[in-house]
């Protein structure tokens, strides 16, 4: 007999698929707003024209990847994502004279401490689903 209950693995899952539409959207919609503030940073001026498209494209991709059945690729690229965006996030408030994110939403009024925190949970439980994706 099937169980009704939802694995931790799959609410991972619907988790990171959520922040990634979530994400993504914001970066869509408000595009002025994420050009300005993908240009205030010194450490990726000369790159914006392209990640502009190439970011919100990346969480189409990581989206698109985490929908099917057999998601791992899915799992492994969104850690690659949320680890890349991580240490983005690190090396602007820290190394940049502009502090902030180009995340949108949400996490552009998030502290500093915060944002990393909840970047921090997302590869966590990501690492986890790998883990337990593997261990099936």
């Amino acid at each position: 007999m099937r169980s009704n209950k939802i694995a931790p693995i799959e609410i991972i899952r619907y988790l990171l698929i959520l922040l990634y539409v979530y994400t993504c959207y914001h970066k869509i919609v408000d595009r002025d707003v994420f050009e300005q503030t993908l240009s205030k940073s010194k450490l990726i001026y000369n790159y914006k024209e392209i990640l502009l498209y190439l970011i919100p494209l990346s969480e189409i991709i990581a989206i698109a990847l985490l929908i099917p059945n057999k998601f791992i690729k899915g799992l492994y690229f969104s850690l690659f994502l949320m680890i890349s965006f991580t240490i983005y996030l690190i090396a602007v408030n820290n190394f940049s004279l502009y502090d902030g994110c180009s995340c949108g939403g949400i996490f552009n009024s998030m502290p500093y401490w915060l944002h990393v925190s909840v970047n921090a949970f997302f590869i966590l439980i990501n690492i986890y689903a790998i883990i337990k994706y593997e261990d099936k």
